[in-house]
């Protein structure tokens, strides 16, 4: 068996986070001023830390972000998958959160409820994001196992952690809002894979451990003083 470490990294603010626009994978924006200062203590607090591979999605946020922390293991192998995207939430994104939250919340609350193939109009469920995040790690646990990467940076989105953590750690979605989450933070969990490179590992049946959840060590310097 081989052991493998990962560290699901949330990606660092942009405008449509600090303006509370929802920002699915229809949405591409850069990080703006806080957002870069976020990955840089992101990538401060990785730079002692063995990293063997980068994976991150392919929207600017979650690229940018990684690219903070290849600054510090620039021999590292760097991947864009667009399986990793952020949940697409259709005909919302991109619109202001209170404007569509008549829309919006008769979902997410139909995902805590167990129905999990409710969506927005012209958006994903989270059925549908599990699937594909299924299918991104099962490659993502391949090629590490093949390659010998035991320690793997995915840097990714909110509601895409949230599917992971619930799909891969519970084994089910209903636990998605358990899930917390910051601009920056990061969950570290590990999983046991066959060595046999004959098969391909199925995320589903795999146990993942959760070392530490929501870490924000690296984030305290961001935080404004109280007065």
């Amino acid at each position: 068996m081989v052991k493998i470490d990962l560290i699901l990294a949330r990606h660092g603010e942009t405008s449509a986070n600090a303006q509370s626009i929802m920002q699915g994978s229809l949405v591409n924006l850069p990080l703006n001023e806080l957002g870069r200062r976020q990955a840089s203590a992101l990538a401060e607090g990785m730079k002692d830390r063995n990293v063997d591979w980068i994976v991150t999605s392919v929207l600017d946020r979650a690229v940018e972000t990684a690219r903070h922390v290849a600054k510090y293991h620039p021999s590292v192998p760097f991947t864009c998958d667009e399986r990793l995207n952020e949940i697409s939430w259709g005909e919302a994104d991109g619109k202001d959160m209170m404007t569509v939250d008549p829309i919006v919340k008769p979902v997410t609350q139909g995902w805590v409820s167990g129905d999990f193939d409710a969506k927005i109009p012209g958006g994903e469920s989270a059925n549908e994001c599990k699937d594909r995040i299924l299918a991104a790690f099962a490659s993502i646990l391949n090629e590490a196992r093949k390659n010998k990467h035991k320690d793997v940076l995915v840097c990714i989105h909110g509601r895409i952690m949230r599917v992971i953590m619930a799909a891969l750690v519970d084994k089910g979605l209903r636990t998605m809002e358990r899930f917390t989450h910051a601009n920056c933070c990061y969950h570290h969990i590990q999983v046991e894979v066959d060595d046999d490179e004959q098969t391909m590992p199925d995320p589903w049946t795999l146990k993942f451990e959760v070392v530490r959840i929501d870490v924000r060590d690296h984030l305290m310097s961001l935080q404004k003083p109280r007065i």
